[in-house]
């Protein structure tokens, strides 16, 4: 048995792996059918469960779709933090953020999933107290290094906008050293 089973015991985990299935199945409906014409009816069909049971998770569909982007924007988090362990200039660092970044949602599916939901992922994640702390940990990381000593509030700013999703109305970029 692993540690996990004997710390969260058989109904714990059965619970997260129907919790997990759920949120698996809704993605793949979401990609193929979009947000607005997925039905509860449809998921539980999916993941051969009781209609109450999809409720025993989620109150409703927002409900679900809320919990599956942020299960996504975790994973980014997830991402991003492993590239701060794993480097150790600026450079590496957003580099390597950008790239974790596109990686999680450059799948075939997640792609769809982005054409189809676009405006219910705008509002999700406009919600989501998860991409303020992408935000605010990329804004820490970056001011906390002190090779560039030009990171200020107008580059906060851009990279707050770029995380978020909203267009920036105008950046003016320069070069700090000249």
């Amino acid at each position: 048995m692993e540690d996990s089973e004997l710390i969260l015991g058989k109904r714990e985990i059965q619970k997260q792996q129907v919790r997990e299935r759920i949120l698996d199945e809704a993605l793949i409906l979401f990609s193929e059918r979009g947000f607005e014409k997925t039905t509860v009816t449809d998921i539980v069909g999916k993941c051969e469960i009781a209609r109450g049971t999809f409720y025993n998770y989620f109150p409703d569909m927002n409900s679900l779709f809320d919990a599956l982007i942020n299960q996504l924007n975790q994973r980014i988090i997830e991402a991003i933090q492993q590239t701060r362990n794993q480097t150790d200039n600026l450079y590496d660092y957003l580099y390597g953020t950008f790239k974790s970044y596109f990686d999680l949602i450059g799948s075939e599916q997640m792609i769809q999933f982005h054409i189809v939901n676009q405006a219910y992922i705008r509002q999700s994640s406009y919600q989501s107290d998860l991409i303020k702390v992408i935000v605010k940990n990329l804004n820490r990381d970056l001011k906390s290094d002190f090779t560039i000593k030009a990171f200020n509030e107008k580059y906060e700013f851009f990279t707050t906008q770029l995380y978020v999703g909203r267009k920036p109305t105008r950046i003016v970029f320069s070069d700090p050293y000249h």
